[in-house]
């Protein structure tokens, strides 16, 4: 396991090197704001543990080994960059620093939560590809694992999984109300004739709208 700094010096390769060439030590000093003399340091340590190729005067390129690492950390960051801009409201600096200490505690199963609650973007706020999971399936067979919540019975058990929604309001109402990828919500009762759905979440009865259950989506207990 690379250590968080570890993970950042391959992030930074990684972007300088997506779209060909070498990442030169001058401008990995300048965007981690480091004198090249430590990121030399550390660009020749990552070379000895296999996770880059370093040339002294060239500059850096990513071995499969750190370009796996580098695209999982990447993907993260740029997920986190697209939550915190479309549903937080956060912008410039504020929003890459904030991804940047989000990024490398984000769990795996989370990033994938995240991913379906944004319904799968391409691309982040600065317009940049997002990369692909590595879970191996088509993400429409990754979202058609989960159910809306209007679909599960009484006494049902569910994980949200996402929120199906292109409404930012809506979308931030559910999130306010603890509906966050991740939580666990059981199925109380569905009254009648289009009537509300009550569901348990953390111990407190919530009464939900039918288009609310819609919205969230699930993952069966």
């Amino acid at each position: 396991m690379v250590s968080e700094i570890a993970e950042q010096y391959l992030k930074v390769v990684y972007n300088l090197t997506e779209d060909g060439g070498v990442a030169k030590t001058s401008d990995v000093a300048k965007t981690m704001g480091v004198a090249p003399a430590s990121v030399t340091e550390m660009l020749q340590k990552l070379s000895k543990q296999g996770y880059l190729k370093h040339e002294k005067y060239k500059g850096a390129t990513l071995k499969p080994k750190g370009l796996k690492i580098a695209r999982q950390v990447t993907r993260k960051h740029r997920l986190l960059e697209r939550f915190l801009n479309d549903l937080c409201g956060i912008r410039g600096k504020a929003r890459h620093a904030q991804a940047c200490k989000m990024e490398h505690v984000l769990t795996d199963d989370a990033e994938r939560q995240l991913c379906r609650m944004l319904n799968r973007p391409s691309e982040c706020p600065h317009g940049k590809h997002i990369p692909k999971c590595e879970r191996g399936i088509a993400c429409e067979k990754c979202t058609k694992e989960t159910v809306p919540l209007v679909d599960l019975g009484e006494g049902d058990v569910g994980t949200v999984s996402h929120l199906a929604s292109k409404d930012k309001d809506e979308l931030c109402r559910i999130l306010a109300m603890g509906f966050v990828p991740g939580s666990e919500v059981r199925v109380e009762k569905k009254v009648p004739m289009g009537g509300p759905i009550i569901v348990s979440l953390k111990g407190t009865k919530i009464a939900l709208a039918r288009e609310i259950g819609g919205a969230l989506h699930m993952v069966r207990a």
